[in-house]
């Protein structure tokens, strides 16, 4: 630690110095001054952690100096050379918060003692103020990581919302490029506990140290979502070098299996949220690329069998079956799509194994990553392609393709998911039963089961308007009703309707009400 000695008698300066390089190795004499205006610009200059001063000196004494540099906020810690007729100053000491005197003639035991409480106390309060700042950066990085759920969920059409959002999360947009990445770690349900989560992320840090910042966390189970900034184009190639890196360290260092899915680089902060609809179409491919692989985005769209797309229409009629879980319907769907196919000419056997894959990806993108995992037939049929690369005829393919999507149902009606037409209102009762809980379109997706980016959609499309807003109006009405009938504290409110960060909280009560909360409290006490 630093020290600044000064005292108006160069022999007390000299034989303290010498004490303290002989005896306190822990701390350096940085600087000496001879009296109290001195001193004021030699603290100022050198910040020491501790100041030893005699009281009695010309021009300006000790106690003077330490009321200057109290008021300056300097938060050194002072230690008072005083006699034993110097009461009178030492009182005054204390009133200006100095703890810690020696008298003199100074004794090389005193001082060692005393320079070692200062020492402790400095260290003790050093740890309470980085605990302090540590929690603050959890908060900070709770509230980015919230943000940036909101954000890849909330779909690449709300540009002004998405911008509005990652400013109230300090993340910069202006001059920035973003990608996206899912990951998802092998042996979910065994392996991936809390435990596993730091290492993790000081992984990632490390393979993107490069980059301006990567922002990481916790998507879903067994999945981490990634969105990697930097203030440049980012080299496509030289990202997903990284992915790979990324990946071998995690198995080397882990132990664990990574499977990764990327999407494309955008300028735009909007961009987020497409390029993370990337990464996770680009992750659904596991299923052709098999586990354990890195899937960039462009490497899926050229795939053979993309030559020959089948509608959109069909694919949304085929979802609505499924989510009616109408298998007549499905079926029917089935059999047009394969007479379809069967009139194309020049599709070699990959073409349409690769076809049907697709046509089944697609068709069940809005099941949550949960649901895929929990139904055994699925994994079975969808996540094993041996069945698909077995087959050789059409018909064959037909069957196949039959037989998945009747699984799919049977499951959807064994675990009692509600047909999509019932979940929006589910969903709403639900949202205004736990409004307080940190309820993420994620959380959302694991209970509801339905993807977190179709549910976003979906919300829209079903009550004009999007998830967030309409979690956000629940709880500020909630925060109205507790400014109005109590005299709790606008931190506590904002605590109780789900909010951890109050600036937060305020700024989005004034958006939405017009004025401050306590501005409202006032004005409602009023009538």
């Amino acid at each position: 630690m630093k020290i600044v000695l000064v005292d108006d008698e160069a022999g007390i300066l000299d034989g303290l110095q010498i004490l303290i390089e002989c005896y306190i190795p822990a701390c350096k004499v940085v600087g000496a001054a001879y009296n109290g205006i001195e001193g004021v610009k030699l603290i100022q200059e050198q910040k020491p952690d501790i100041v030893i001063t005699d009281i009695r000196m010309p021009q300006a004494d000790g106690l003077e100096m330490i009321r200057t540099l109290k008021e300056a906020g300097c938060p050194a810690k002072f230690i008072l050379l005083s006699g034993y007729a110097d009461f009178e100053y030492a009182r005054r000491g204390i009133q200006l918060g100095v703890q810690f005197y020696l008298n003199k003639p100074v004794e090389e035991e005193e001082l060692r003692d005393c320079i070692h409480k200062v020492m402790e106390v400095i260290k003790a309060e050093k740890a309470k103020l980085q605990e302090v700042e540590d929690l603050k950066q959890q908060v900070h990085n709770r509230m980015q990581e919230n943000c940036l759920r909101d954000v890849i969920d909330v779909g690449s059409e709300n540009t002004d919302y998405v911008e509005e959002l990652l400013r109230m999360a300090s993340i910069p947009i202006e001059d920035n490029f973003f990608v996206c990445a899912l990951l998802e770690l092998g042996n979910t349900f065994e392996n991936f506990k809390e435990f596993v989560l730091e290492p993790v992320f000081r992984q990632i840090d490390h393979a993107f140290g490069q980059y301006r910042k990567v922002y990481r966390f916790r998507y879903s189970r067994g999945q981490i979502a990634l969105v990697v900034a930097h203030d440049r184009d980012m080299v496509y190639e030289d990202l997903v070098g990284s992915i790979q890196r990324l990946k071998e360290s995690l198995y080397r260092e882990l132990k664990l299996s990574m499977t990764v899915g990327i999407g494309t680089v955008h300028e735009r902060a909007a961009g987020i949220s497409r390029s993370f609809e990337e990464a996770r179409y680009a992750l659904s491919y596991k299923v052709i690329k098999g586990a354990d692989v890195v899937i960039p985005y462009p490497e899926i769209i050229s795939l053979p069998g993309m030559a020959h797309p089948i509608s959109e229409d069909m694919i949304v009629q085929l979802e609505s079956g499924l989510d009616n879980m109408d298998e007549a319907e499905c079926v029917r769907i089935i059999r047009d799509i394969f007479r379809q196919m069967e009139s194309e000419r020049g599709m070699s056997p990959v073409d349409l194994q690769l076809q049907c894959l697709n046509i089944l990806l697609s068709s069940v993108r809005k099941m949550s990553f949960l649901q895929l995992q929990q139904n055994n037939f699925l994994g079975g049929k969808l996540f094993s392609p041996e069945d698909a690369s077995r087959i050789r005829t059409l018909e064959q393919l037909e069957q196949w393709m039959v037989q998945v999507f009747r699984g799919i149902i049977s499951f959807k009606l064994e675990k009692k998911i509600p047909k999509k037409k019932d979940i929006i209102t589910q969903i709403k009762e639900y949202v205004k039963d736990h409004y307080n809980d940190q309820i993420s379109l994620a959380d959302l997706s694991e209970r509801f089961f339905i993807n977190p980016y179709y549910l976003s959609q979906l919300f829209k499309q079903k009550t004009g308007d999007t998830y967030l807003n309409f979690l956000a109006q629940i709880r500020i009405n909630k925060s109205k009703d507790l400014l109005e009938k109590t005299n709790l504290k606008v931190y506590e409110i904002c605590q109780m309707v789900g909010y951890s960060d109050a600036q937060h909280f305020a700024r989005l009560f004034e958006k939405l009400v017009g004025v401050k909360p306590s501005e409202y409290r006032k004005n409602s006490r009023k009538k």
